[in-house]
């Protein structure tokens, strides 16, 4: 029997199956919100708004006391649109889909893959707040334990998720070797790509964890009690703030976002912007909510000349993440497709996924070329359900 001649639709459908394959972080995060944007259709710069639910008073007794209504609402942007290009041979497409696939497709959807993944994580590491402290710089059982405490205080969901770097897999193997024995999760295993369960987690590897180059900064004091909201001002210290860096204050701990209860666990702050060495204000996140109000954050307010403490090696460390789904949202739309006659297209959707491919043929060399492009954005629903864990990615064992 002659070999089929490969279509757009054909090389599409398995280049959209690939990309699913390949992906590990986006496969577990909220997928909500893509519909939002295909009642209309959707370009760069598009925007939804996303209202996430918020905490406030619980009642006790007949008297009612309901306080304001405050909505939270976070913007998902249609900000990028990444692709791969290909040539391939006329006579190329008379192979099996199996045989393109090895030759032409794994390599570069695993790519694309890898690239979008990566920057979905480096956006949302710039809000993840909550990290749990390492000195040893060796990722192990007790970090995840410390990771799943801090998740298990903002009242996450049990179904949850540990995200290694390829260092990171290896320091927390050599601890929990016993967990590999597990014969009822082999499936998983094989099929989405699970390391496996312990401590609370579903664990996962990826190549594409970015490393954070965190300042230096030492010695600040906080410069006036009772302050509130996204910043913090702060006495002369040494060094600079770098966005992403993360420090405590002392006798500011978090709080249990319903019963406003004292975790015991000193509340993690990251820098949302770089600031120049020396005193003044720097941008926070979470806001410094205290006692009294219904979304309070924090334990107290900070004292006046109270300790900042900064966490994390200085000039580049690994990261691991642990979260639950809600952590991030991910969406895809669908691109609009060339006018009638100028070239060949086609366009599909698969498990949330959208994807144009778009054809034209090099008459000089007998080649054809193909684009595949997705249109997408990422957005942090709810950073108090991401764990950053830091680790030394130069310590093997």
């Amino acid at each position: 029997m002659a070999n089929q001649l490969l279509t757009t639709d054909i090389i599409l459908r398995e280049s959209l199956s690939i990309l699913r394959q390949k992906l590990t972080f986006l496969r577990r995060i909220n997928r909500r919100y893509d519909d939002r944007f295909a009642i209309n259709g959707a370009k760069v710069g598009d925007t939804v708004s996303i209202r996430v639910p918020t905490h406030g008073k619980t009642r006790r007794g007949r008297a009612m006391d309901a306080g304001d209504m405050v909505d939270r609402v976070v913007p998902l942007t249609i900000a990028n649109q990444d692709g791969v290009d290909l040539i391939i041979n006329s006579s190329d497409l008379t192979l099996s889909i199996d045989d393109l696939r090895e030759r032409y497709l794994d390599q570069r959807i695993s790519d694309l893959a890898s690239a979008i993944e990566a920057q979905v994580i480096t956006d949302a590491l710039k809000s993840a707040y909550l990290t749990v402290d390492n000195p040893d710089g060796v990722l192990s059982f007790e970090e995840a334990l410390r990771a799943n405490k801090l998740l298990s205080d903002q009242n996450a969901p049990a179904d949850r998720f540990m995200l290694t770097n390829t260092t990171g897999t290896i320091q927390v193997v050599n601890n929990v070797k016993n967990q590999f024995n597990s014969q009822s999760q082999i499936g998983r295993q094989y099929e989405e790509g699970l390391m496996f369960r312990s401590a609370g987690f579903d664990w996962y590897e990826t190549s594409t964890m970015p490393t954070q180059t965190l300042s230096a900064a030492t010695g600040y004091l906080v410069n006036g009690a009772n302050q509130t909201g996204n910043s913090l001002i702060v006495d002369t210290g040494a060094g600079a703030f770098k966005a992403g860096d993360r420090f405590t204050i002392a006798g500011v701990f978090t709080v249990n976002p319903a019963t406003k209860q004292n975790t015991g666990t000193l509340q993690t702050f990251v820098v949302t912007a770089d600031k120049a060495a020396g005193a003044g204000t720097i941008a926070i996140s979470p806001a410094l909510l205290g006692p009294g109000n219904d979304n309070q954050t924090i334990s107290a307010l900070p004292a006046d000349n109270a300790a900042l403490t900064f966490q994390g090696a200085a000039n580049g460390t690994g990261v691991n993440l642990a979260f639950a789904r809600d952590f991030v949202t991910f969406a895809t739309v669908d691109l609009q497709m060339p006018p009638a006659g100028t070239a060949k297209a086609s366009r599909m959707e698969f498990d949330g996924l959208s994807m144009r491919m778009v054809q034209d043929f090099d008459t000089r060399n007998d080649q054809m070329l193909y684009r595949l492009d997705i249109l997408w954005g990422s957005a942090v629903l709810r950073p108090e359900l991401g764990v950053v864990i830091p680790n030394d990615i130069t310590k093997i064992s």
